[in-house]
C-alpha cells in the first residue's frame, strides 16, 4: 500500500540585515519573497524582535537556506539551520507549526464550529433563518438577514427630524428671506414698496395690490 504524503515542500529561509548577517529563520511552504513581503506586514503593528527588526531595517533581504520535500523532516531541518548560526531574533530554537499541513474537509468543519460565538435568527421580514455572530448581537444587528430586508422593514415608517435640524432649517430659511432683495415677481423690497406685516416679516406692496385685483375678479365673477 503506497503511503500518502500530506503537505507540500518547505522552504527554510533566513532574514537578512544589509551586509548579508542572518539574523533570522524561519520555514514556509510559500515562495521567500511572499513571505518576507508578510514579515514586512505584520511588522507595521506586532511587537515582536524579528518585526521591531524589520522596522529598523527597511532593506532587509530574505534567503533561501533550503529546501525540504514533502513529507521530510522540515523541523529537524530549521532547528538545525537556528543552532547553526548566533545572535538571532527567534525567540525558540524551532520546530513549531505545520507547514505544509493539509486538513480533512471534517476536520475544517469542526474548526470552523468550534469558533463559531452566536446565534441563529428568524429574519422578520422573510422568516428566513441566518447566522449572527455575537457581536453582532451585542449591537443589536439580529433582527434581518439582509440590507433589503431592512430597507422593506423601513418602508412608509416616519422617521423623526431632531429638533435641532428644525432649528437650524427655520433660521436658515429666515435668513435668506431676510437677504432678498426682490419678491417673486421681481419687485424691489425697499422704498415705498416695502411695508412690514404684523407678524414683523417684509411685504411688497405691488405684489399686495395684484391679490387684491384677483380677489375682486373673482369675486364679481
Amino acid at each position: 500500500m503506497r503511503k500518502e504524503i500530506i503537505g507540500a515542500a518547505t522552504n527554510i529561509y533566513a532574514l537578512c540585515d544589509e551586509s548579508g548577517v542572518v539574523r533570522y529563520v524561519g520555514k514556509t511552504v510559500q515562495s521567500i519573497d511572499k513571505r518576507l513581503a508578510q514579515h514586512r506586514s505584520a511588522a507595521r503593528k506586532n511587537r515582536l524582535p524579528v518585526g521591531r527588526w524589520l522596522r529598523k531595517h527597511p532593506d532587509a533581504t530574505v534567503q533561501l537556506l533550503e529546501v525540504v520535500p514533502p513529507g521530510g523532516d522540515w523541523a529537524a531541518r530549521e532547528k538545525a539551520w537556528i543552532r547553526r548560526h548566533e545572535n538571532l531574533l527567534n525567540l525558540t530554537e524551532g520546530g513549531e507549526g505545520l507547514a505544509g499541513h493539509s486538513f480533512s474537509a471534517e476536520h475544517r468543519l469542526k474548526i470552523s464550529a468550534a469558533l463559531k460565538t452566536g446565534a441563529e435568527f428568524n429574519c422578520e421580514v422573510c422568516n428566513t433563518r441566518f447566522w449572527r455572530k455575537r457581536r453582532d448581537i451585542r449591537m443589536g444587528n439580529c433582527r434581518f438577514c439582509s440590507r433589503e430586508c431592512y430597507a422593506q422593514s423601513q418602508a412608509g415608517v416616519p422617521k423623526s427630524v431632531p429638533r435641532v435640524c428644525v432649528e437650524r432649517g427655520v433660521s436658515a430659511a429666515a435668513a435668506a428671506k431676510r437677504a432678498m432683495t426682490q419678491c417673486k415677481r421681481g419687485h424691489a423690497l425697499s422704498g415705498g414698496n416695502l411695508f412690514i406685516t404684523s407678524q414683523g416679516s417684509r411685504g411688497c406692496k405691488e405684489c399686495r395690490k395684484i391679490h387684491k385685483r384677483t380677489y375682486m375678479e373673482k369675486a364679481r365673477g
